[in-house]
């Protein structure tokens, strides 16, 4: 495992101020103090107030993320209608290369995330500029490299698709989306910035109207132009480039220990791309992972069947809102406690995975439970024909997933940058080969297994990592406290077995009693005893 991060110059500081209400916003979820040390059973649950914040934190993160989603229940039958499979295909492939060069900023986002949190929580305000503005000024850079090689491979990539609607439109498309990748890349910093000292509640002013232009945009252009692709993303980039700019100037604001100081010091350089090299790794091999099973559908089957394979996908993977608004809180938090070596930053973990189980086991059991019926209700019958045996396996794996989320962030946060990238680069030849071989033998369901087994892999190693790092009882007591989690997963998925409505309906009725037990029993074992 690697070391911890490689910690920059440092000299004083203030808190950070809201930009929004003109106050102050705690530089760090864990300001009080707590009776946990490192030697003090640290796998217990943390104190109150700390829980509290971040709970609240968390909220808002939810709040940003998730009130999207709602409008994409409408949207995205409209625009499957009226782009047709084709195009609407080609358009998830575009969110994914757009997603995929967003992370071009060669794990700088993360990085200044991680230094600026342990730099506000020291009180070293004199570098909190100089930190800000050498990030920033090597991601705008990164940003224009990136948005340069997405213009220049956009015919060759395109001509990778089968049965395009229109060449030419998917290759505008593409540059248009070009162009607008520095401001992408930018975004990722800003935001960075907002995370580490909190500001979580402004930074959802702009994440809640950003996600929604997400769907409302192109649902606006079909409305108004029809099935018009090229529109659509400029649209979509015009969203993105307003959004750069908001979250510039809410960062401004909420830091200013930035007026005056926003000077390039090759001092960071180090720390910065020490981290962010490895996360490099990590953010070029996993995304990739993420979208290739896309691309390999596309490029052997049709762009139509991309649809049938990515919808269920999307559905799933939305899911991430809600570890992404948990880890988001989590991540300077874990930097922090870590720096100083606070041992409750283990109370913190368990209580996540805990926290998170209890949440999602009920939402995915239920989609995999229901998957044709869902499918056929939003969509249609001929849809959930196709996609309905793909959500149910994109349910299962998201579940694993979800969890992997903690041990990424705490070890992110810990520094330990290296071991989850050499992780990803040693799961992707075996991925693609999985992927090859499964998908050629049974098509769209190949795929979905080769992603599923994946999501076991991946998570297990991370977990694995932890416990390597926690150690003694501590390790010990974390290994078997996930059993009982695993065997009612296993449990609550059994129902797909079930052939009646009436009877899985009954299944996830069950599923619910035993997750709010377990809720109960988490909410009893975080009161303070006294």
């Amino acid at each position: 495992m690697a070391g911890k991060a490689i910690q920059g110059p440092h000299i004083t500081s203030r808190a950070c101020a809201d930009p929004g209400q003109g106050g102050l916003v705690q530089s760090a979820a864990f300001a009080h103090p707590t009776s946990y040390s490192p030697l003090h059973r640290p796998w217990l649950p943390v104190p109150g107030p700390i829980v509290l914040k971040l709970a609240r934190h968390t909220f808002f993160n939810l709040l940003g993320l998730g009130a999207p989603l709602l409008f994409a229940l409408v949207s995205i039958p409209v625009l499957v209608r009226v782009l047709g499979p084709e195009r609407f295909g080609l358009l998830t492939l575009i969110w994914a290369v757009t997603s995929y060069f967003g992370l071009f900023d060669l794990g700088l986002g993360r990085a200044l995330t991680q230094q600026l949190a342990i730099t506000l929580d020291r009180k070293e305000d004199g570098q909190v500029g100089p930190l800000s503005a050498t990030a920033l000024a090597l991601m705008a850079a990164l940003g224009l490299v990136g948005g340069a090689l997405m213009m220049a491979l956009a015919p060759w990539g395109v001509d990778l698709i089968k049965q395009l609607p229109d060449r030419q439109e998917a290759i505008n498309a593409t540059l248009v989306m070009g162009l607008a990748m520095p401001f992408i890349v930018l975004t990722a910093g800003l935001r960075g910035m907002l995370e580490a000292c909190h500001a979580f509640e402004v930074l959802n002013y702009i994440r809640l109207p950003m996600g929604l232009w997400t769907f409302v945009g192109p649902w606006l252009v079909v409305l108004w132009r029809g099935p018009d692709l090229f529109t659509i993303t400029v649209a979509l980039a015009a969203g993105r480039v307003l959004a750069c700019a908001v979250h510039g100037w809410l960062a401004w604001r909420a830091l200013p220990q930035l007026r005056g100081r926003l000077r390039l010091q090759r001092a960071w350089l180090r720390p910065l791309l020490v981290s962010g090299g490895w996360l490099t790794l990590s953010n070029l091999v996993s995304p990739f992972m993420g979208y290739v099973d896309r691309f390999v559908i596309g490029a052997s089957v049709s762009a139509a069947a991309v649809a049938f394979y990515a919808t269920p996908q999307e559905i799933v993977t939305k899911l991430w809102i809600i570890p992404g608004a948990l880890t988001a809180v989590l991540f300077p938090a874990f930097a922090a406690q870590v720096a100083k070596q606070d041992g409750s930053a283990w109370g913190l973990f368990d209580r996540a995975v805990a926290t998170l189980f209890v949440v999602l086991l009920p939402i995915t059991a239920a989609l995999a439970l229901f998957a044709h019926e869902l499918l056929g209700w939003w969509i249609g019958p001929e849809f959930a024909r196709q996609s309905g045996p793909i959500l149910q396996v994109f349910a299962l794996g998201i579940l694993i997933n979800c969890l992997a989320h903690v041990p990424l962030t705490w070890l992110h946060g810990a520094g330990h940058f290296r071991a989850p990238a050499l992780l990803h680069c040693a799961e992707l030849p075996l991925f693609v080969l999985a992927l090859w071989l499964l998908s050629a033998r049974w098509g769209l369901m190949g795929a979905a297994l080769a992603w599923l087994l994946r999501m076991l892999l991946d998570s297990a190693a991370l977990f694995a990592l932890v416990w390597r790092e926690r150690g003694g009882a501590a390790g010990a007591a974390a290994k078997h406290g996930m059993l009982v989690p695993a065997a009612l997963a296993l449990l609550a998925f059994a129902g797909l077995g079930l052939g009646s409505a009436a009877w899985r309906a009954a299944w996830l009725l069950m599923v619910l009693a035993a997750a709010a037990t377990m809720a109960a029993s988490l909410y009893r074992a975080s009161r303070p005893s006294h």
